[in-house]
């Protein structure tokens, strides 16, 4: 009988805290994570920290990574990237065969992939809970801007009426929500999940990058370990659904 999904994390996670007590030949690069409200240009933030950090930038290469690690096509693992899932559409998906994902497969794969970065550091991580993930490991940044700025922003970047760049932040935050609810149990807007929150719009990116940089030189990470219930998989699940196992 193949072992669940939660002892598969758990695991997981150990292996993280005996690789972190291990003497190092050489001290690794830190990590930072950022998080943004949509339309406060968390992307463009994190790309140009990278550049001027000399770090390497994970975006959408996550879901590449993750992708290889499920042994599924992209655009399998796209359908689960900070999205909302209706339970039932993945009770009845689970039927479909290999072309499926369950949540508690993704959170599996996508905590094996970051952790693995992590490791490795000297690197920046966009979104979906790696800040959750990384308590105490990474310096971890919330981008913000008023909701004004941020519609003026997506009306520009996304060629949306006024009303459209409206709906589109209400859409996609409603996702990045749902996404770190279901998937840690936690809240995507809680200030106290990250060591820095930079207002873009006050600071500007340059500004809110040298603050990064700033917080950076002070920063270092900590043995603690990350809290239970963000390390434990107890996702709604619907019938059938948690019998699935892993597919390596």
């Amino acid at each position: 009988m193949s072992r669940s999904i939660e002892a598969l994390v758990n695991e997981q996670v150990r292996r993280w805290e005996l690789l972190r007590q291990k003497p190092k030949v050489a001290k690794a690069r830190p990590v930072i994570t950022v998080t943004g409200q949509h339309g406060a240009r968390g992307d463009e933030l994190s790309q140009q920290l990278a550049r001027e950090l000399g770090f390497d930038h994970f975006d959408r290469e996550i879901i590449h990574r993750v992708a290889e690690s499920a042994h599924l096509s992209e655009r399998v693992v796209a359908s689960m990237d900070m999205k909302k899932r209706e339970v039932l559409a993945d009770w009845l998906a689970s039927f479909a065969g290999r072309n499926y994902i369950s949540p508690a497969e993704y959170r599996y794969h996508l905590a094996h992939v970051i952790g693995a970065i992590a490791l490795q550091g000297g690197a920046v991580i966009v979104g979906r809970g790696a800040h959750i993930l990384l308590k105490g490991q990474a310096l971890r940044v919330l981008a913000v801007a008023p909701l004004e700025d941020r519609v003026r922003t997506v009306m520009e970047t996304e060629s949306l009426s006024e009303r459209d760049a409206r709906r589109r932040i209400e859409e996609v935050e409603s996702d990045r929500h749902a996404f770190i609810v279901t998937h840690y149990h936690a809240e995507f807007s809680d200030p106290t999940a990250y060591d820095l929150v930079a207002n873009t719009a006050a600071l500007g990116l340059d500004g809110a990058i040298a603050a990064i940089r700033g917080a950076l030189a002070k920063w270092s990470p900590t043995a603690e370990r990350p809290a239970k219930a963000r390390t434990r998989v107890e996702p709604p699940i619907a019938p059938g659904a948690a019998a699935s196992s892993l597919r390596r």
